[in-house]
């Protein structure tokens, strides 16, 4: 598929994940993802969420824990990532893919995709902590915490809270239909080309 086509006329998969550190090249593991998908005409589908904890076989740090507060006791009995993968990988296959600070989710998802020797097709990657800088300059900021207070939004998701995957790809999903909006009636036009320019 050619990225030239206007961005309304993609799929789109937004993504969090929460992690037991920073690289999983040094041990890191997730414990949950989610995932939240815009269908053509950016269209929120909150019926077709996508979110699991996973059980990363070893202990879960407490600095990891004071973020997230995903215990050892709340992924004992969760699938483990080799058993997630396959059903993610259906949820966002032919998707453009699309998180806060993406490089960070992604190097994840796909250092295990690799280990586990699976593939997924991705249209591309776009990350809303660069589109957001290039669309909205000047904030002091560009967090996920304070684009939420930027645009404003107030939703809360029962059992679910900041640095869950679920909340975090929600309150994402809505900011990203927010900047392609904002741009959108900028430029009159808005290829998905442009979006990964912006991010690269």
């Amino acid at each position: 598929m050619k990225m030239n086509n206007e961005v309304k006329s993609y799929k789109f998969t937004v993504v969090d994940t929460e992690t037991t550190g920073l690289s999983p090249y040094k041990g890191a593991r997730l414990v949950e993802i989610a995932a939240v998908r815009l269908d053509e005409g950016l269209n929120i589908r909150l019926d077709r969420g996508f979110s699991t904890l996973i059980n990363p076989k070893k202990p879960i740090p407490f600095q990891a824990y004071k973020i997230h507060k995903i215990s050892d006791e709340m992924v004992k009995d969760a699938p483990t990532i080799e058993e997630v993968l396959p059903h993610f990988s259906k949820y966002v296959e032919n998707t453009v893919f699309v998180a806060h600070n993406a490089p960070f989710d992604f190097k994840f998802i796909d250092y295990f995709y690799k280990k586990t020797g699976m593939n997924c097709p991705l249209i591309a990657v776009i990350d809303t902590l660069k589109l957001s800088r290039r669309i909205i300059p000047g904030l002091k900021s560009y967090s996920l915490d304070s684009l939420i207070q930027h645009f404003n939004i107030k939703l809360k998701i029962n059992g679910s809270y900041r640095h869950r995957a679920i909340y975090d790809a929600l309150h994402t999903a809505i900011i990203f239909k927010k900047l392609i909006e904002i741009e959108s009636q900028r430029k009159g036009s808005l290829l998905l080309s442009d979006l990964v320019s912006y991010c690269y």
